[in-house]
C-alpha cells in the first residue's frame, strides 16, 4: 500500500492533537451534557440521524476537529470528535469497552467520508496494548481498512498506536 505524502505530513500536526485527547466516542443523553456543547460549532452537515459540526477553533490552517454526532434514539447520541487533516480523516478508538452505537456511529462517519469530503483516506488508530487488538484488526479488515505496517513512515511517528486505513477510490464522472 502507497500512501501519499500528503497523509504523511497530515499526521504529524494530528498526532500531536492525539496525544492531548483522550481519543473516542462519548455518550449523551438528553439529561446529561458532554463536555462541548455542539451548539457552538459550525453545522457542515445534517441528514436523519447524523450531524456532523466544525469546531471553530481549529488546530491549524490545514486542520480542524471535525464532531460527530449519531442519534440512537430520542434520548441517547453517540459522539466522536475527529481530525480532518489535508486529505485524510482520524479517528481514534478508547481503551476499553466500545460503547454502545460504536458500529453504527463508525459506519455512518464512514459513509459521510466516502459521499462528503473530498478526502483520500480514513485513519482509525487504537492502543497497541488493547486486548481486543486483534478482533479490532479484524473487524477493521472486514469493512475495508488495511494495517499500516510497522516500518512505514507514518507508523514510526503514531509510536504506541497501531494505525489502519481506509483507502478512499474517487470516481470522478463527466457527463456525455
Amino acid at each position: 500500500m502507497c500512501l501519499c505524502r500528503a497523509a504523511l505530513l497530515d499526521s504529524a500536526c494530528v498526532f500531536r492533537w492525539v496525544r492531548q485527547q483522550a481519543p473516542g466516542p462519548q455518550m449523551n443523553t438528553d439529561r446529561q451534557s458532554t463536555s462541548r456543547d455542539l451548539t457552538q460549532d459550525v453545522l457542515l452537515y445534517k441528514d436523519g440521524k447524523l450531524t456532523v459540526k466544525q469546531q471553530v477553533n481549529s488546530l491549524d490552517s490545514e486542520s480542524s476537529i471535525l464532531l460527530f454526532q449519531y442519534q440512537l434514539s430520542g434520548q441517547l447520541s453517540w459522539n466522536m470528535q475527529t481530525v480532518l487533516s489535508g486529505h485524510s480523516l482520524f479517528v481514534g478508538l478508547p481503551n476499553g469497552e466500545l460503547l454502545q452505537g460504536t458500529k453504527e456511529g463508525l459506519t455512518a462517519v464512514l459513509e459521510f467520508a466516502e459521499e462528503k469530503l473530498q478526502i483520500n483516506h480514513v485513519f482509525v488508530w487504537f492502543m497497541k496494548n488493547r486486548p481486543d487488538k486483534l478482533l479490532l484488526t479484524r473487524t477493521f479488515c472486514y469493512l475495508g481498512f488495511e494495517l499500516v505496517k510497522q516500518d512505514h513512515l507514518i507508523a514510526s511517528i503514531a509510536g504506541d498506536l497501531r494505525l489502519m486505513v481506509y483507502t478512499i477510490q474517487q470516481t470522478h464522472t463527466s457527463e456525455e
